[in-house]
This record gives C-alpha cells, sequence and structure tokens, in this order.
C-alpha cells in the first residue's frame, strides 16, 4: 500500500508528465473550491477589492507546518484589510475515511496558532489547482486577485508588503522576488528530502528523461524502505512509455484501476485519459479503458453525463459505433448542466455524421 506521501507524488508525476497542463500567474482562477471547511467562512467567490490566499498544506508536512505561524501573522494583521487566507489540506489521503478526523484533530491542536479558514481541498481542488499548476511539493501558496492568479509559490515567500502591493495593485513581481519572508525554521532534513523529490518531478514535468533516470536513486532513497521500489517502478515506467514501451505503465495503471475499483471519479477519469491522451495514442490499451469506463457507469447508474461520455468514446474507438451513439445519447438525456449537455451533444452530432471529435480538455467537459 503506498503512502499518502508517495500516492500524491506519483499522481503528480504521471498528470505533469502526461498532460498539457499550464495553470499560470495571469490565468483566471480555476472555479473549484475545497469540499469541506472545517474552519472560518468559505470562499464562494472572489469579490472585487480583495485578495485571496489558498495555502495547500498536508498535516505529515514539515515544512507546512513551520509555514503556519508566520501565515497565522499575516492573517491577523491583513484580514481585516480585505485578505483572505485560507489553508487547504491536500495530499492528507483523500480516500482514507479517518483523514478528516486527522485533521480536525490537528486543527484543536493548533488553536489560535492557526486562526486563519482551514478547509479539506478534495480530488477535484487538487486536479483543478496543484495538478493545472504542475505543482509537485508543499506547502505551495496561490493568490488569487480579481478573479485571476496573481501570485504562486511558497508561502514563506508572501510578505505584508507583497500582499499589500497585490491589494492595491501595485505588485511588482520582479521586485518581489528578491524578498523571502524571514520565517520560523524548517526541518532541514525534510527540506533536503523535499528538495529530491522535487528535482525528480521538475525533470519529468520537463521531459527531461536522462536528469530524471540520474535523480530517481536520490529521490527514492528519502523513501521509507517499503516505498521505494513503488517510485521507481513509477517513474521508470512513465519514462520507457515516453521511449515507445507502453508494457509498464499500463501494468501500472492496471494496478491502480483495480485498487480504485470503487471509485467512480478515479475510473472515469483514467479511462478518458487512456483514449484522449496524445501520449497513449500509438499505444492504445482499449481493454483496460473498457474496464475502466463500465465500471464507472455501473458505479453511477447510468446516471451520469460524463461517465457515459467516456464510455461512448471506447465504443467508438472499438468499432461499436452504433451503441457509442446509443451511449451518447444518453449522456445528453444525463446532462446536469448546459455546460455539459452541450459538450456532449457536439460529440454526438459529430458521431452522426460518422467522425470522432477532438477530446476536450478535462477542465472543459
Amino acid at each position: 500500500m503506498l503512502g499518502i506521501m508517495l500516492r500524491a507524488f506519483l499522481l503528480l508525476l504521471l498528470t505533469a508528465t502526461l498532460s498539457a497542463a499550464g495553470l499560470k500567474v495571469g490565468d483566471a482562477a480555476p472555479a473549484t473550491r475545497p469540499a469541506t471547511q472545517l474552519q472560518g467562512e468559505p470562499v464562494k467567490d472572489f469579490e472585487k477589492g480583495k485578495v485571496y490566499v489558498f495555502e495547500c498544506w498536508a498535516t505529515w508536512c514539515g515544512p507546512c507546518i513551520a509555514a503556519i505561524p508566520h501565515l497565522n501573522e499575516l492573517h491577523k494583521k491583513l484580514g481585516p484589510k480585505g485578505i483572505v487566507f485560507t489553508g487547504v489540506n491536500v495530499w492528507d489521503g483523500e480516500k482514507d475515511e479517518k483523514s478528516a478526523d486527522r485533521v480536525k484533530a490537528f486543527l484543536k491542536q493548533q488553536g489560535e496558532k492557526m486562526s486563519y479558514a482551514v478547509a479539506i481541498g478534495g480530488d477535484a481542488f487538487i486536479k483543478d489547482w496543484l495538478e493545472a499548476a504542475r505543482v509537485n511539493g508543499i506547502p505551495h501558496a496561490f493568490v488569487v486577485s480579481e478573479g485571476k492568479l496573481a501570485w504562486a509559490g511558497h508561502p514563506m515567500e508572501l510578505t505584508e508588503e507583497m500582499l499589500g502591493d497585490i491589494l492595491t495593485g501595485t505588485f511588482d513581481p520582479k521586485k518581489s522576488a528578491k524578498k523571502v519572508a524571514a520565517g520560523p525554521p524548517v526541518d532541514p532534513e525534510a527540506e533536503k528530502a523535499q528538495e529530491k523529490l522535487n528535482k525528480l518531478g521538475e525533470a519529468m514535468a520537463r521531459k527531461d528523461w536522462k536528469a530524471a533516470e540520474a535523480a530517481l536513486p536520490e529521490a527514492a532513497a528519502v523513501l521509507p524502505p517499503e516505498e521505494r521500489q513503488d517510485l521507481i517502478d513509477s517513474v521508470g515506467a512513465t519514462i520507457a512509455l515516453a521511449k515507445g514501451d507502453p508494457s509498464k505503465v499500463y501494468k501500472m495503471l492496471a494496478k491502480v484501476a483495480e485498487a480504485e475499483n470503487d471509485d467512480a471519479e478515479s475510473l472515469n477519469e483514467l479511462a478518458w485519459d487512456l483514449v484522449t491522451n496524445p501520449q497513449y495514442e500509438k499505444f492504445l490499451d482499449l481493454a483496460l479503458a473498457e474496464k475502466c469506463a463500465l465500471r464507472a457507469v455501473e458505479l453511477t447508474k447510468s446516471a451520469e453525463a460524463d461517465k457515459l461520455d467516456t464510455l461512448a468514446r471506447v465504443r467508438w474507438l472499438q468499432g461499436r459505433r452504433e451503441e457509442a451513439v446509443q451511449l451518447q445519447q444518453q449522456a445528453v438525456a444525463k446532462s446536469a448542466d448546459a455546460d455539459m449537455r452541450a459538450s456532449v451533444q457536439k460529440t454526438l452530432d459529430a458521431m452522426r455524421k460518422g467522425v470522432l471529435p477532438k477530446a476536450e480538455l478535462p477542465e472543459e467537459r
């Protein structure tokens, strides 16, 4: 069983390496909000004249814990001025039933030392913020102003002056980069371990396979013995795929599918990725995609449009076009909102003309 930290890191490796993500400063902030609010008021809308900080952390993360006093001080000073802080717990075992209790217990223990709003991110938040921005380490803060991502980076770099400038619209990114907040000391060993993992993740994101292979041994060495081989296997599989050998990555993804057999969202996401990601195009494993898509539809009792849409695409690629059209019709009928309905209707119209349209990006579905 993969540990929490390793599961999160492997997920990000795959996402950063195999997807064309690109959330960056200047882009519109994602609409996704943290799934569960534990303390303070949830952020519903990004109001004009306010600045919002989403700081991603986890209970197991030493540098995250070390940053809490700094964030708490900024919250107390700047909260009344319109800077809204939310600590968003991520990678703390989203599938673990006890994870929420663990976070609540940690929050209670902190008391007034962590007085700003706190929430649990959830899978959608992780996907639309951290994964989209190709973030491979925490703590990590996102600063939003006027509905756009104004800054992103380590929370210890946040200063009263920087946030004040963002609030007034006078922020100079180049100037602020030279000023790093002086905060409490962090665990040197934890920092070194994270740096080695980050080095590997960054090489994978750049698709620098030679650098990734060189960074892998040191990155694996920082993990507990029972988890090292999992990292080596995962990175080795991804590199092999990039070089034209899909066998290792498909074997790994089959294990993921088995582990997530009761999670419709994860299975649907995996199936969709298998049939739309250009990395897999030359080595399409329709059997695995079919297994995941069918199970996702079964778990949701054929009632969710995105699951039916995925299965329809699989069926089309299998040459079962009539069944694909029928499934796509069901997807249109089950669409819960206008955007989803428009998307699946577009695909249905194309199918009726004998064409499978290019897949839309995840955020467009």
